[in-house]
């Protein structure tokens, strides 16, 4: 574990970012084409938003299996190989023609993706010590965020010269370069003598031991239910701003960048309030501001229901909040629980992405066409993450 915070290290980060930026992009880029793609391949907007649900809903599948599998052959392999499999479903996803071919490729699009989550950060957590693990995924945080951010902006612009399909062409390419330098600088962060075989029996004493963790369960819900937050904002934001408010996929964009402009900048404050409040203050703190973006979101929303601009400061103080405890979140609960490293990967990566899923069911099922029906759903996440958080007690791995 390198305790001493070295640039050369960063590399790998840094290329784990930029393959977690693509991965993400095949969700964030293509949002303002759903209703592009709704007419393309004649089907309805419930369909077209399942795009989104069925993406969570396969990364959400198999990470209780790839993290045994990066146990046992390590991280490298587990993440390459499903790299390689996700530049094929972007080339399938801008060859179909048909919304249920689209449906099931996404589905596995997402199963490849959570390799991102399971074996890439396993190794951060294994690399770095709590207090540079912290720094590094804060810092790879803010520069994630630059799917979601502009992934919206730019796919809208990209839609104003080709069809919606150039967007996973576009999406391919990309990922390949980064595989091909994730081939050459990902370290193996678990050598081969700290590898053993597993079997079934194990694999559900150990996935029940992380469960039944409560200081690992409560903090993962915690993460969570913020992340569905976003997720439900990611879902319904599009058919709000365009289809009910009728504005250009280029202002959905622009608001999209204002909205995680302000998680950037809680991202890049961690280290410095960390060193000051410690990490456990750094998360109430984020937590409780989150809570109020999600109050000033539903007062605003139901107050003032042809009030665009009330939702979107609700959302970027919501998303300014998230920042401050991404980051410390996931690393204390990664640290409460003994158990093999992809195994608490997996299972705190299954938390997230049930989160997902949660937040896309949301954001295209609770949404009923009102920004309202949005502010509420931004009141209750932010609520049950304090609650969770609360709940979850004074950890014992705190270093301040």
């Amino acid at each position: 574990m390198i305790k001493k915070f070295d640039k050369k290290y960063l590399i790998f980060p840094l290329l784990l970012v930029l393959y977690e930026i693509c991965a993400y992009l095949s969700n964030d880029m293509y949002l303002p084409a759903l209703p592009n793609i709704m007419a393309d391949l004649q089907t309805t907007e419930e369909k077209a938003q399942l795009t989104l649900t069925y993406w969570f809903l396969g990364s959400a599948s198999m990470q209780l299996v790839l993290g045994p599998l990066s146990d046992r052959y390590g991280r490298r392999p587990v993440l390459l190989i499903s790299g390689f499999i996700y530049i094929l479903t972007n080339i399938f996803c801008a060859l179909t023609t048909d919304i249920s071919v689209l449906l099931f490729v996404r589905f596995i699009q997402g199963i490849m993706t959570s390799a991102v989550v399971v074996a890439g950060y396993a190794s951060i957590h294994e690399l770095y010590d709590q207090t540079n693990a912290i720094r590094i995924l804060a810092l790879m945080g803010s520069i994630i965020i630059i799917a979601p951010a502009f992934g919206p902006l730019i796919g809208s612009i990209i839609l104003q010269f080709v069809n919606w399909r150039w967007i996973f062409w576009i999406i391919a390419i990309l990922s390949s370069m980064v595989l091909l330098c994730l081939i050459k600088w990902m370290p193996e962060s678990h050598p081969r003598e700290k590898r053993q075989a597993t079997n079934l029996r194990s694999l559900i004493k150990s996935y029940s031991s992380i469960i039944a963790n409560w200081e690992f369960s409560s903090l993962s819900l915690a993460f969570g239910f913020t992340f569905c937050g976003f997720i439900a904002w990611l879902t319904a934001g599009p058919f709000i701003v365009v289809s009910e408010f009728k504005y250009s996929v280029i202002t959905f964009g622009i608001l999209q960048t204002i909205v995680f402009a302000c998680y950037i900048i809680s991202n890049n404050l961690v280290k410095k309030f960390m060193e000051k409040y410690g990490i456990n203050k750094l998360i109430h703190i984020g937590l409780f501001i989150t809570l109020l973006g999600g109050v000033i979101a539903a007062i605003m929303s139901v107050t003032f229901p042809n009030f665009l601009t009330g939702l979107i400061i609700g959302m970027a103080v919501f998303s300014f909040g998230s920042g401050f405890c991404f980051a410390p979140l996931s690393r204390l609960a990664i640290e409460a629980s003994p158990e093999p490293m992809g195994m608490r990967m997996a299972m705190f990566s299954t938390f997230m992405t049930g989160a997902g899923v949660m937040g896309s069911i949301l954001g295209s099922v609770f949404y009923n066409g009102t920004i309202s029906s949005l502010g509420y759903v931004l009141a209750f996440v932010s609520l049950m993450a304090v609650i969770f958080k609360l709940g979850a007690g004074k950890s014992h791995h705190l270093t301040n």
